[in-house]
């Protein structure tokens, strides 16, 4: 394979599996109708590993940190639209004596302009 530059597997499973996984969710592995094409077995092997297409719960993770962003940690947003977790913003302060320097766009601003986002 790799001496002719070919994929492992074959280029109709990669296009499959990549259609399979925008239908894939938790109810169509449940209840399916005869028309859901993850209703056949052999559609249902090649979707095995594969993700689900919808997510119920999101999580956010810090650009800076790599945390999860949550009530302990929220999210915050400068006044540049950009958002870092409390625990970002407030190392960014303390390594710029009291100033936040958004890590994008280089934009100073004061600590006390960040903004807690509330996400519903």
């Amino acid at each position: 394979y790799r001496m002719h530059c070919l994929l492992p597997e074959s280029q109709l499973t990669v296009h499959l599996q990549a259609g399979l996984v925008a239908l894939k969710n938790p109810p169509s592995s449940s209840s399916s109708s005869r028309e859901d094409p993850l209703h056949h077995p052999d559609f249902q092997a090649l979707a095995a590993g594969l993700p689900y297409a919808k997510h119920v719960h999101s999580k956010l993770i810090c650009a800076v940190t790599r945390e999860i962003m949550s009530d302990a940690n929220p999210p915050m947003v400068l006044p540049n639209g950009y958002v870092y977790s409390q625990k970002a913003v407030e190392q960014i302060a303390a390594q710029h004596g009291g100033k936040v320097v958004c890590p994008r766009t280089g934009s100073t601003y004061g600590l006390e302009e960040a903004r807690r986002a509330f996400i519903v």
